[in-house]
């Protein structure tokens, strides 16, 4: 994918989802709980908000690493340049899911 435009194209569908502008990204959130977010530094940079044992696992695709401000909670930076819509989507949609079950407790 050569950046991140149809992955915000798929979240812009999705109800109950807000997007306010945050550390210079374009944050989005469920239940008040931020789950991706957008640089506006460029076009391919994405970070999604997972638990610990899913940032592990995700860690493991050549295209995505711990985030730099927010491994030791579980985020991940995606680089979308490297990566298909289908893999980007299912680790948008597992931080989806995260935000979800935080949001309930």
């Amino acid at each position: 994918m050569k950046n991140y435009l149809p992955v915000i194209a798929k979240l812009e569908k999705m109800p109950k989802i807000t997007k306010r502008s945050m550390f210079g990204y374009q944050c989005y959130s469920i239940n008040k709980k931020f789950f991706v977010g957008f640089s506006n530094k460029n076009d391919y940079q994405m970070i999604v908000r997972l638990s610990k044992d899913q940032q592990v696992e995700a860690v493991k695709i050549k295209a995505i690493q711990p985030f730099s401000h927010g491994a030791k909670a579980g985020w991940i930076e995606i680089d979308s340049n490297s990566t298909t819509v289908a893999v980007a989507m299912k680790w948008v949609m597992t931080g989806y899911e995260q935000a979800k079950r935080l949001s309930k407790k």
